[in-house]
């Protein structure tokens, strides 16, 4: 056989296998394929998915065009062919395709122009896009949902980019502010407009915001509005998605709390004027004591009788015992309120030195809780252990014995107090009653312990000891 023959046999081969494969790649496709006459127009070939995807018979398909089932006016039709043949480039574009049925689809169309055998040929490949259209008009909704949420929220909000750009405010961010989209293209702007001197400090949280992608609240932040207004702001900020260029948004909503600040303000200031105005109640009414204090020092100097000076020198001590508590109110972050263990401690140690200053071998043995208590509770309880306490020291240990007074006072936890004074000394007399006690002192200890509502018990037995219960 000649080399001649023998390369023809070879075309004839190819030409086959490339018919086959053609053929194959035709029938197989996924899209819509259809072979259209460029003279008349008809279409010549259409493979299995076109016919499936519009639904027409396949013994109409070659009486058709694409005006039968492209949803465009003849002229339409005519220059997507121009299209292609003038400008020699295939026509890429979206159509509506008529099915069968009468329903229209959305469908890419792709126009080609082929020559083939002598003659041109148009090869058209149409792919169902309708799904996609859907989801894209339901994505587009629901983006203009979402707009239509953020422009009519009550709150101010601001989307912005993890570049800083500001992509969008809303009108109550403006109406807010006084500042438009076009007054701060980006965060810089924006902190630099509204917060001045702590720009730097707010700029850090959001630098930490677009680099940890993390939801942070920002509170009690000083906002100045283009009129030059302070506002207070609580912001709060959250990633928001991305732009199409792959770029993170944020959005961040703002809760103007400038008039509950105010009010807080107010309230602060006015408890801060009752505060000093309670201050400087407490301490006029111990200046007023100390006078009085004063007026029965002088008094009693006009006296010869020692068991009248005595008396004022008890009555002295108690308007001591009250003194001390609005001192300590005065000096208290508490006005309303004292330590009773300081104050108790602070009365009774005035006590020795008022009325055993040499008694070195007597030992007072004070268990005194923390327990803050009320101006109402302090006064009596103080002046219950000064008659008590002062009793003890005058009369308990006549010959100078050594011994033990003891003050307790607690609370538990169902709020009940207990204040127990108590020595071993020699004792009340024993024609004295308890309860109708002929003394001023112990007179003084059950009016007292009425006003407290309390219960007072004496036990006699080593000494006197005296324990009241009552509740705040």
């Amino acid at each position: 056989m000649r080399e001649s023959d023998i390369a023809a046999v070879f075309a004839g081969l190819r030409n086959i296998m490339n018919e086959s494969l053609f053929q194959t790649v035709f029938e197989q496709a996924s899209e819509g394929i259809v072979l259209i006459d460029g003279a008349s127009r008809y279409l010549l070939e259409a493979n299995k998915a076109f016919v499936e995807l519009l639904g027409y018979p396949e013994e109409l398909m070659f009486s058709m065009t694409l005006n039968d089932f492209v949803d465009l006016s003849a002229v339409g039709i005519e220059r997507l062919y121009d299209q292609v043949l003038i400008r020699n480039e295939p026509y890429i574009g979206e159509v509506k395709c008529r099915r069968s049925d009468s329903t229209l689809i959305d469908a890419e169309l792709r126009l080609n122009l082929l020559h083939f055998g002598g003659k041109e040929l148009f090869c058209a490949f149409i792919r169902d896009v309708t799904m996609y259209r859907h989801v894209e008009k339901g994505l587009l909704e629901t983006g203009g949902r979402f707009r239509q949420a953020v422009f009519s929220a009550p709150l101010p909000i601001m989307i912005h980019s993890e570049d800083g750009a500001v992509v969008m405010i809303n009108g109550e961010w403006t109406r807010r502010t006084g500042y438009s989209f076009r007054d701060i293209p980006t965060i810089d702007d924006w902190v630099e407009k509204a917060f001045g001197a702590e720009r730097a400090s707010v700029l850090e949280k959001l630098g930490f915001l677009h680099k940890t992608g993390t939801s942070c609240t920002y509170d009690d932040l000083p906002v100045t509005t283009r009129s030059g207004e302070k506002l207070a702001w609580n912001l709060c900020s959250a990633p928001a998605g991305s732009l199409p260029d792959e770029r993170r948004l944020f959005i961040t909503m703002a809760t103007d709390v400038t008039a509950s600040k105010r009010v807080e303000n107010d309230l602060k200031s006015s408890i801060h004027e009752k505060e000093t105005m309670l201050r400087e109640v407490h301490h006029r009414a111990k200046n007023n004591m100390q006078v009085i204090m004063s007026l029965l020092n002088l008094q009693s100097r006009y006296l010869n009788n020692p068991e009248a000076q005595e008396f004022f020198k008890e009555s002295q001590e108690r308007v001591r015992a009250m003194v001390l508590i609005h001192e300590m109110l005065c000096n208290s972050s508490n006005e309303a309120r004292i330590d009773f263990n300081e104050y108790g401690r602070s009365l009774v140690g005035g006590l020795i030195s008022a009325y055993s200053p040499n008694q070195s071998n007597l030992q007072v043995e004070m268990r005194i809780s923390r327990v803050m208590v009320s101006l109402e509770t302090a006064v009596p309880c103080g002046l219950i252990i000064h008659e008590l306490v002062s009793n003890s020291l005058k009369h308990g240990f006549p010959d100078v014995r050594s011994g033990t007074i003891t003050i307790d006072f607690d609370r538990d936890e169902a709020g009940l107090y207990t204040l127990v004074v108590g020595d071993n000394g020699i004792g009340l007399s024993n024609g004295l009653d308890r309860n109708m006690p002929g003394t001023l002192g112990l007179s003084l200890v059950n009016t007292l312990a009425k006003q407290l509502q309390g219960v007072v018990e004496f036990t006699c037995t080593s000494g006197t000891v005296c324990k009241i219960t009552f509740r705040e």
